[in-house]
Parts: structure tokens; C-alpha cells; sequence
């Protein structure tokens, strides 16, 4: 009779949406081996599809159990508990992730760093982080690599150094990050000819695409807040307009829009319901838009994010109110705004709120100066006593 026992064990992804699959062999309370599956499953499935999905992963996982058991009961498999100063670091950083990108991240340190597959988590230290570190920037200096990705990956990377810290496998991470000289990113914006052309032309597939990128350069609101609105973040006010309310990485965004602009979104349907259907895939999204626009005959270099930029620049002509712009966009202040589109200033709003009171006051002028007039003779008045 073993005391192993083999189990299936479940952890959400960072989305909350999906459960990824592991095979565990646990000795005791405080022993286990863990092995993944490369399996996974819907939490809440919601169409017939991830139901389907859901049932074949559960065939494949009884399966795979039952296998398992069955070379356990046959001496075919004598699966020994790792000891912490054996873990692999690979392994421990799939298996304590708390970021959405796991391989992509992972794939590129060990591009910089090539032993990262081999190495222990007990021997991964300060000095070896701090040689994949310059690494890094020796690359970003020479132009082989972009400052804001590798940013990007590096600050992802110690976010789960930090999480494996917290479950006490390794060291903290204790490496500052990447120094780089930020670029002059250029921000495009569409012309209303463009606009229009776009209007005119469809999306064979994912045509929820279009009708969100539309949304966007109507409203501001960026793709990743898009891809998750509801129907329930949708109300309407008294006066015929609308607005959308969301909070997303402890931000709040909030703006309102036209009755026009809600026509686009079509009938109403389950609060619970996502408002547009595009594909979960970055690649995917960026291959259909870049489709689209092709056949549109607009500009091949512009994306869906310049819907945003494009919103910021006419409402910023039109109003000067950066700060308006600035909270739209859910900035942290006008000073992020102002080094995103470095032609904005709080400067300009002051100055057309300035002249807006100037003509108020001129008019009160006017008005006063009638008085004091009747067919261009000046009117009789008492003296101050």
C-alpha cells in the first residue's frame, strides 16, 4: 500500500479565467513533487466551445491520472519529492507566476542569460542578476534591444523573483531596473479622411474590431480597458447621453459619449456580457487591424492605440483641457500626459479660460455702456450725495 498519493492540481491563471493543470505526487503534508501538464481549462465556461474544451482537457486529464496511478501500483515510477536546495528555477518560476506573460518573459532572460535553464533557485543570487542586468542594457545601448520592452520584461521578471521570495524558495531580488535613454515615440493620429475611409471599409472576421476601434476614437479608451468592459459598465444619463464607468489595476476610467456613438455598440445584452468580441491574442489583433486598414488604403505604420491619440489631439484643439485628457486616458497626473504629447500644456487651457472670461466681461461692458446711452445722447444721472 503507497502512501503517495497522485492528484490533479488546479491554480488560476493572473486573469482569473483559466485554471492551468498539474500532476502532484505528495508524500505527506509537507512533501510534493509537481509536474505540469501544459494543460488547461475554463473556470467559468461560457459558450459551447469552452464547454467542449472543458471536457476533452477533463478526458485527457482522467487519463493521464489513471496512468499515473496504474505505473505507480506497477513500480514503474518511484517519484521522490525535490528539496529546496534541488529546485530547478524554471520550474519554480512557472509554477509561483503572478504575471500574465510567463514564457514570453522567461524566453527572454534566458536569451541574455543561457545557463537560466540549468540553474538552481538557491544558487540564482544578486551577482547573477546583476550580470543578466547589464547584459540587458549593453544591448539596448548598442540597439539590439528597445529600452521599454526590456523594461518591461525585467520589471515582469522580478515580480515573480518577488513572489518566489514571498514563498520562501529564494533570495529577494534585490537588483534596481534597467537604466535606458527613453525614445521620442512618434504619436500618430488618423486624418478624418481616414476615419472615413475605415467606416466605409469591413472586417471579413473579428468585425467586433472595427466597431471598437470606432469606439475608441470616439471616446479615448484604451484596448485593455475595451477588452473587458461589460454591459454593466454602460449607464445612461437623463439627457440622452451615455457614459462608461470601469476600474482596472486600481484605476478608475470614465467618460461620456454621444447617442451616436452608442448606436454603434448595438442592442443591449447581458450586464454580465463582454460589449465587443476580438481576439485574445495580441498577434491576432495586430494581424487583423493591420488587414483592415491595408484594404482600407490608410496609412500600414498607424494601430489601434493611435484611435487614442487621435481622440486626445482633437478634443485637446478643440478644448485646450489637458485635464480633462489627462483623467480620460486614467494618467496619474497632467505631467505624464504632458511627456506623452509633449505639444499639450496646462498653460494653453489657462489662457483660453483666461479669454473666455475676458469676453464675458467685455459683453458686461457692453451692456452697462447701453445704459448709460438712449439714441447716442448721454443720459441725465444723480450725483453722488
Amino acid at each position: 500500500m503507497h502512501t503517495l498519493k497522485i492528484q490533479l492540481w488546479k491554480r488560476k491563471n493572473p486573469k482569473q479565467d483559466k485554471n492551468n493543470i498539474y500532476l502532484r505526487f505528495r508524500i505527506n503534508q509537507n512533501k510534493a513533487k509537481v509536474e505540469s501538464l501544459k494543460l488547461w481549462e475554463w473556470v467559468l465556461p461560457k459558450n459551447k466551445i469552452e464547454k467542449e474544451h472543458n471536457n476533452n482537457v477533463k478526458i485527457a486529464c482522467d487519463e493521464i491520472l489513471r496512468r499515473a496511478k496504474d505505473d505507480l501500483d506497477n513500480g514503474r515510477i518511484t517519484p521522490e519529492p525535490e528539496k529546496k536546495e534541488e529546485y530547478l528555477f524554471k520550474n519554480q518560476f512557472f509554477l509561483n507566476s503572478n504575471i500574465n506573460n510567463p514564457k514570453a518573459v522567461y524566453n527572454f532572460i534566458r536569451k541574455q542569460y543561457e545557463d537560466l535553464d540549468q540553474i538552481k533557485t538557491n544558487k540564482l543570487n544578486s551577482d547573477i542578476l546583476l550580470n543578466i542586468k547589464k547584459i540587458i542594457e549593453l544591448k539596448i545601448k548598442e540597439g539590439e534591444l528597445k529600452g521599454s520592452t526590456a523594461s518591461k520584461y525585467w520589471n515582469n521578471f522580478k515580480s515573480v523573483l518577488i513572489a518566489l521570495y514571498n514563498n520562501r524558495v529564494c533570495e529577494y531580488p534585490n537588483v534596481p531596473g534597467i537604466l535606458y535613454k527613453k525614445e521620442k515615440r512618434k504619436r500618430n493620429v488618423f486624418t478624418d479622411s481616414e476615419i472615413k475611409k475605415l467606416e466605409k471599409t469591413d472586417i471579413k472576421k473579428w468585425k467586433d474590431l472595427k466597431i471598437a476601434f470606432l469606439f475608441s476614437y470616439k471616446t479615448g479608451t484604451k484596448l485593455n480597458v475595451i477588452e473587458e468592459l461589460k454591459w454593466r459598465h454602460i449607464k445612461r444619463l437623463k439627457d440622452n447621453t451615455y457614459y462608461y464607468k470601469i476600474e482596472k489595476n486600481k484605476r478608475e476610467f470614465i467618460n461620456t459619449f454621444s447617442s451616436n456613438t452608442r448606436k454603434l455598440l448595438g442592442k443591449r445584452k447581458n450586464d454580465k456580457n463582454l460589449i465587443f468580441k476580438i481576439p485574445e491574442k495580441k498577434s491576432t489583433r495586430t494581424k487583423t487591424f493591420k488587414k483592415w486598414i491595408k484594404e482600407a488604403s490608410v496609412n500600414e505604420h498607424k494601430t489601434f492605440n493611435d484611435a487614442v491619440n487621435t481622440y486626445a489631439s482633437n478634443i485637446y484643439y478643440k478644448t485646450k483641457n489637458i485635464y480633462k485628457i489627462s483623467a480620460i486616458l486614467g494618467h496619474d497626473s497632467i505631467q505624464k500626459t504632458k511627456e506623452i504629447y509633449e505639444y499639450m500644456s496646462e498653460l494653453d487651457y489657462i489662457s483660453k479660460e483666461m479669454n473666455i472670461d475676458n469676453i464675458k466681461n467685455e459683453k458686461k461692458e457692453v451692456k452697462i455702456e447701453k445704459k448709460l446711452f438712449k439714441r447716442g445722447n448721454l443720459l441725465s444721472y444723480k450725483k453722488d450725495k
